[in-house]
């Protein structure tokens, strides 16, 4: 469980909503709580189904909700994903924060049921929905449809949870017409992408060129995205020719057959079609099956040691640490499809309407006496040449936006590639003419390789579009220095900031965040002599007032 659904669970403030209000719904309301917008699909689509077959329905996003409706509900559908290590993707965490009071009422009169959309390569997989789903339960809530959990590729899975539904709504109808017709045709349409193209792109890294980052300028003339500072892209990558001729090689197949009747060679299924640079538990299991490994069976049955083996492993490492005599078609039966990869807009769209900017890592090292390359990076900053189409996604993300007001100052906390949606802040608000309102607190490993816009950033600075730049070089000095030590060491300033009415935006991997959102609890103790349960409270308190901002990998 992550750190703030565990904080959720501690939640005493005083409640606010209204058991007796009533409001008239309809016969079903569906909810969403997303970060990339799966969960959002599935809800919509699921009212579109309704629509069409003459059922009452109404769709929010949850963070839009009102929750004193719950009492007034007549069946309650809630499509959540989980974001990261089983935290609620940021749009969910006021209403779980709410659900979870110790002083909300009983529920008992209330039905609904739970989609959770996840990813089973982590330990809590779907756990937004798994944690949702008991605390309904535990207020007394019927689940007429139970929960159900699906991966990443979760079309199949979720037309299954809403065909059920259907058939739950068919069983109340009290006409036996409605009973007799046969289930309604429903579908999942995938998302529409669009088109652009790869303008240029160079490194802002000065170490290894194997893994350097890069900047990507994608072109906007033609799509007219209105992005904001703060969203993402999706991108659907291909796979490392390297790594997929090493599994041709493995299973000793031919590349050029075509199987499954796709009309497709083996080998461009495996580098357009299909997941390998990571492997999912249920894969693993996949594989056991397939093959009857006995010695995979051993891993499979250790949940700790498959969850650290799904870890670290490719599908190349499958096939060759667990050797069987199979071939493309069999293989290709139990890999997931292509994932996609997400990046964040490193352009402010005041500044750039007609650009996209991204900031990309390229992922490559080496263990266990072999090469690994990152499907997504390794695509982006090498793959594709310039003036190369490349098809994408916009992915708004409304909780990592500026503040609506340009006069409130901004902390923005940071590590490697988290700097992205803050040159995006940085560009907006230059744009904007917004002087003296931005604190940018980043690091990374050494100050000489890995400063990314470094001549940029001292540009905002003396300009006085960025305020202060406090930087943390972890490997610069014998004692490792991060953000959060940065943090402690401008206590006074960083408290004083937040009562001004700064908002604080967190970019960058998990672990970061929780560290930053613990450091914060500590000043917080000291500077009010309260406890921890208390300032936990004042955390949560920065979150729900949309001040506190996070988009964590």
């Amino acid at each position: 469980m992550g750190l703030l659904s565990s904080l959720f669970k501690k939640e005493s403030k005083p409640l606010k909503i209204n058991p007796n209000e009533s409001f008239a719904c309809p016969s079903v309301t569906i909810l969403y709580g997303t970060k990339t917008g799966n969960a959002q699909l599935v809800a919509q689509q699921t009212q579109k189904s309704f629509e069409q077959n003459g059922i009452d329905s109404e769709c929010y996003n949850i963070s839009k909700y009102n929750i004193s409706r719950l009492f007034s509900e007549k069946l309650l559908l809630i499509v959540m994903s989980t974001d990261g290590e089983g935290e609620f993707p940021p749009n969910s965490r006021k209403f779980f924060s709410q659900l979870s009071n110790a002083e909300f009422p009983a529920l008992a009169q209330l039905n609904y049921s739970i989609c959770a959309l996840g990813d089973s390569s982590y330990e809590h997989y779907c756990g937004a929905g798994k944690q949702l789903d008991k605390r309904l339960q535990t207020l007394g809530a019927k689940a007429v449809i139970p929960r159900i959990d699906c991966d990443l590729e979760f079309r199949e899975t979720a037309l299954s949870w809403i065909e059920k539904v259907f058939s739950h709504l068919r069983s109340e109808d009290v006409s036996s017409d409605a009973k007799d017709q046969a289930l309604p045709e429903i579908q999942i349409d995938a998302h529409d992408m669009l088109q652009s193209k790869l303008l240029k792109r160079y490194a802002v890294s000065k170490g290894d060129a194997g893994s350097a980052v890069y900047h990507i300028i994608l072109d906007n003339s033609q799509t007219k995205i209105a992005y904001e500072a703060g969203d993402c892209i999706e991108i659907i990558p291909e796979n490392p020719e390297t790594l997929v001729d090493q599994i041709i090689k493995t299973l000793g197949i031919d590349s050029d057959i075509h199987i499954n009747g796709s009309g497709f060679a083996i080998r461009d299924l495996l580098k357009y079609k299909y997941e390998l640079t990571k492997v999912s538990r249920p894969l693993v299991k996949k594989y056991q099956a397939l093959t009857n490994h006995e010695e995979l069976l051993r891993l499979v049955n250790n949940k700790e040691e498959l969850k650290a083996y799904a870890n670290r492993a490719d599908v190349l490492d499958l096939i060759k640490d667990f050797p069987a005599s199979i071939n493309g078609e069999q293989l290709t039966s139990i890999l997931s499809p292509l994932h996609s990869r997400y990046y964040s807009i490193a352009s402010g769209s005041k500044a750039y309407p007609e650009e996209i900017h991204l900031c990309i890592k390229t992922v490559r090292f080496e263990a266990n006496a072999r090469k690994y390359e990152g499907a997504g990076s390794v695509f982006m900053n090498e793959g594709l040449a310039e003036n190369t189409r490349v098809n994408f996604r916009h992915i708004p993300n409304a909780s990592f936006h500026l503040p609506e007001d340009n006069n409130t100052p901004i902390i923005l906390i940071g590590v490697g590639t988290g700097i992205a949606p803050y040159r995006a802040f940085l560009n907006d608000r230059k744009a904007q003419n917004i002087l003296d309102q931005t604190w940018l607190i980043w690091g990374d490993k050494e100050k000489e390789k890995d400063f990314l816009y470094e001549d940029e950033l001292n540009t905002y600075q003396k300009e006085g579009y960025l305020h202060r730049l406090d930087t943390a070089f972890s490997r610069d000095q014998a004692e490792k220095i991060y953000v959060q030590d940065v943090f402690i060491r401008n206590k006074s300033e960083i408290l004083n900031w937040i009562e001004n009415g700064a908002h604080i935006y967190l970019c960058g991997h998990t672990k970061m965040g929780h560290s930053v959102r613990n450091t914060l609890s500590d000043l917080l103790i000291e500077h009010k002599s309260i406890s921890k349960e208390e300032a936990n409270n004042e955390v949560l308190k920065l979150i729900e007032n949309g001040r506190l901002h996070e988009d964590l990998y």
